[in-house]
Formats: C-alpha cells, structure tokens, sequence
C-alpha cells in the first residue's frame, strides 16, 4: 500500500511539474544577449580558439536574414567563436552555428580597428565538408 501510494504521489507531482512548464516555458536570461543564426567557415584562431568566416547571418531571435538585406547585421562577415568545446575536428568545414551573442547594431564600428562579434556556441551544424 505505501509503495503505490508513494508511486501515485510521484507520477501526480511529474504531471503537474511538466503542465507548469507547458504553460509557463523556462525563460531565457533577460542579458541583452540574443540568439543568432550564422553560417561560414570554421577556422582555428590561435592554440585553441575559433572564428567563423565568409560568414553570413541565417536569423536573429528566430527571424530569418533575408538575402538582400543590407542592414549591418548582414554585413557581418567574421565572427570570433566562444566555447562550444573542441571544435578542432570541424576545422575547415562549412557549419552552421547557433549561438547568443550581445552584438547591437549602434555597438558595430567599421575599419580595420573592428573586432568581430562574439558568438557563445550553443550547437554547431556541419553544413558541407569543405569551405569551398
């Protein structure tokens, strides 16, 4: 009798744990920070960091770039990668990377003092084997 007692307080308290989360989602951090889209070649940058180039922004909090926008955003074409793991492998390869970043439109500067966005890996896609 304790067991299934037990075993029916536990099952009620799962379901009414995921109806909360079904009706009230986790949110994300409220950092500024966006989720971004963006695809190009995996590069190594130094003993153990990474960068994206030839880039191309796919979306931006889950909106798609259209191919002929001329806004800054797809105007960015280098970005400097943060965490992720070993990337090492993928080196060299065409992906695709979902990440977070606090990059703005008013903090972008151009010339050749600009350093490329950062961009916290979430998942990385490989698109092709190759970046040509």
């Amino acid at each position: 009798m304790t067991r299934s007692l037990c075993a029916l307080v536990l099952a009620a308290s799962a379901s009414l744990t995921a109806s909360a989360l079904a009706q009230n989602p986790p949110a994300t951090p409220d950092d500024g920070k966006r989720e971004f889209v963006v695809s190009g070649c995996l590069l190594r940058a130094g003993y153990a960091g990474y960068k994206l180039e030839d880039a191309k922004v796919e979306s931006v909090a889950g909106k798609a770039v259209a191919p002929n926008d001329t806004s800054p955003v797809a105007k960015l074409k280098n970005w400097t990668l943060e965490g992720g793991g070993n990337l090492g492998p993928r080196a060299g390869e065409k992906v695709e990377v979902t990440g977070r970043t606090d990059w703005t439109e008013a903090a972008e500067t151009e010339g050749p003092a600009a350093k490329p966005p950062v961009l916290e890996v979430k998942a990385v896609k490989t698109v092709a084997a190759s970046c040509s």
